[in-house]
């Protein structure tokens, strides 16, 4: 397992790193703070070029000259010089007094094949197909709209399903941004008080896998799209956990699993509307025993102007689903709409909380 510093030496981090990009910003002037912001795509679309020529792989063996970077990937030698100059003052790559480029401790990360590597997540935000909806965001905030339906020609979950190149794309990169929640959420909660842990919409199996795992005793279910029940019977095989696991094909709108003690939704909730989100919830509800455990693992938007992913996640999902992200009090009230009493809010180190709430009464 990964391991993590303690959470105050994080929180003290991130609320210095804060600081200083506020001092940044007041010392600079405001037109080229607004430049530097309005750029940033720049930086994206940067990275993303030298995520799909694969340089990072290429200087897994040690520094090379840029020349020597283009005939291994198949690239002109001076706009790949360019591009590997532009990455470093990113960050990304570090130049040597000799000209060559070597890896930095964040392009590590992009190198494939890796238990750290960020590759599919920046294959994913570079795609033009998650770009361009991003291209009309103001289309969003006009008309309330997905902008990803306009973009795209249909909506976002239609598009995944017919175009399997971006679905290979987005399902890796979700698989990989699942993993990266794990270690923190796993020394925040403890999930060997349950018996059996029910994933509802759990997706490849991969979070129900890390789950039992941690919960030796544990047996799982899990509860999917018929579409992808022969994957993650695959992953649950791999993981060595499938004698302890089933698998049901379901709609969370429709159907849930009634033998859990505790049911898991990791990241399901951002995807709806409060109308959506409460049917999903009243439905769990409705098949949950009594006495079980609702865990939802979400962002939670803090209040004020302080910094924070989940500010810009909601943006994300309004432009491609028509979701949010909500604040804790937003999370109270969706719960308690749909027969619940939220317990506790469990904070982690990583973007994702712990939401836990109990049934207020017997089954809907």
């Amino acid at each position: 397992m990964t391991r993590l510093p303690p959470a105050r030496v994080v929180r003290a981090a991130t609320t210095l790193r804060t600081a200083l990009q506020s001092l940044t910003q007041r010392m600079a002037p405001p037109e080229v703070c607004l430049l530097e912001l309005a750029s940033g795509f720049m930086a994206t679309q940067a990275v993303y070029a030298a995520a799909r020529l694969g340089i990072a792989d290429v200087l897994a063996n040690g520094p090379l000259a840029a020349h020597d970077v283009a005939a291994e990937v198949g690239s002109d030698p001076d706009p790949t010089y360019r591009l590997l100059r532009a990455c470093a003052g990113f960050g990304i790559f570090r130049e040597d007094p000799q000209g060559r480029f070597g890896l930095t401790p964040v392009a590590e990360r992009l190198r494939s094949g890796t238990s750290d590597s960020m590759l599919p997540v920046v294959l994913m935000l570079g795609d033009s197909a998650y770009q361009g909806p991003w291209g009309q965001l103001a289309h969003s905030v006009e008309t309330g709209m997905p902008s990803a339906e306009k973009v795209l020609g249909m909506p976002m979950w239609d598009y995944v399903d017919e175009h399997p190149g971006f679905a290979a794309t987005f399902n890796d990169a979700m698989t990989r941004l699942s993993a990266l929640d794990w270690p923190t959420v796993e020394v925040a909660y403890d999930f060997t008080r349950y018996s059996t842990i029910v994933d509802i919409g759990g997706g490849h199996g991969q979070l129900l896998a890390l789950i039992l795992g941690a919960a030796p005793s544990a047996k799982g279910v899990l509860q999917e799209r018929e579409a992808l029940v022969g994957d993650a019977e695959k992953h649950l095989r791999a993981a060595g956990v499938l004698a302890r696991c089933r698998i049901e094909a379901g709609s969370f709108f429709e159907n849930a699993p009634s033998d859990g003690d505790l049911y898991v939704l990791r990241r399901v909730l951002h995807d709806f509307d409060d109308g959506q989100a409460t049917t999903i919830l009243a439905n769990v509800r409705r098949h949950m025993p009594s006495g079980a455990t609702l865990l939802l693992m979400e962002s939670v938007v803090p209040p004020g102007n302080t910094p924070h992913f989940a500010k810009s996640l909601d943006l994300d999902m309004m432009i491609f689903v028509g979701g949010r992200e909500r604040t804790e009090r937003e999370f109270a009230t969706l719960l308690d709409r749909a027969g619940f009493r939220m317990t506790r809010v469990v904070p982690t180190i990583s973007t994702i909380s712990l939401i836990e709430a109990i049934s207020t009464g017997g089954r809907l």
